[in-house]
């Protein structure tokens, strides 16, 4: 699978009775994102805890920055995100890019994840290597997809994000079972302040 160098995530206000017909206008979206901007990966879905509860949530990808403003081109002529705008009504209350940095699974998955984890934290430098020590921790409790991002834009500029897809609420209690006993995790933490940590309900 190829790995993208970029990624946008946008938040989204929905109403509760509108969220599945929000769905439908997603995948459409994410099709859209694909095949006129470019997008290496789409998912969307639902924030389940935090500040941002309930909300709807857009993960997309890219090779190169273009790609990001050819996905403004895509909006314009989209009829999903018009149909999420006008017929939908979702309001967007967070966008922002982000530089994903060299870290990842050995075999990421392809398949849908079931579930989400949003971490969010400061950290002076990327520790990369440290971090890297930690991959097969996610990999055994069953994480799906891993990316390691630095937020570009917005007032967390300069934080790092990483993001985690899997399979079951039980693969993520297992991995931060694995986590929380192990020193390479333990050796992140010294330089590494976790902000917020949330759940998200893959959708598409």
């Amino acid at each position: 699978m190829t790995s993208p160098k970029y990624m946008m995530i946008t938040v989204a206000k929905c109403a509760p009775g509108k969220v599945g017909e929000a769905k439908g206008h997603l995948d459409g979206l994410c099709s859209d994102l694909k095949s006129g901007a470019g997008a290496v990966t789409t998912r969307h879905g639902m924030i389940a805890t935090g500040e941002h509860t309930g909300q709807l949530i857009l993960f997309q990808s890219y090779d190169e920055l273009n790609g990001i403003d050819r996905a403004f081109g895509v909006y314009e002529s989209s009829a999903s995100y018009k149909g999420l705008i006008h017929e939908v009504g979702v309001s967007v209350t967070l966008r922002n890019i982000l530089r994903i940095e060299d870290l990842g699974l050995a075999n990421p998955s392809t398949d849908q994840p079931g579930y989400g984890v949003v971490t969010r934290g400061i950290s002076p430098d990327l520790q990369i290597d440290k971090m890297r020590a930690c991959v097969p921790h996610f990999e055994a409790g069953g994480a799906m997809i891993l990316r390691y991002c630095t937020i570009l834009t917005g007032p967390a500029a300069g934080h790092r994000l990483i993001v985690a897809g899997y399979p079951s609420m039980d693969a993520i209690q297992k991995t931060y079972d694995n986590l929380g006993g192990s020193p390479e995790y333990n050796a992140v933490l010294e330089g590494f302040e976790v902000e917020w940590r949330n759940i998200i309900r893959v959708m598409g």
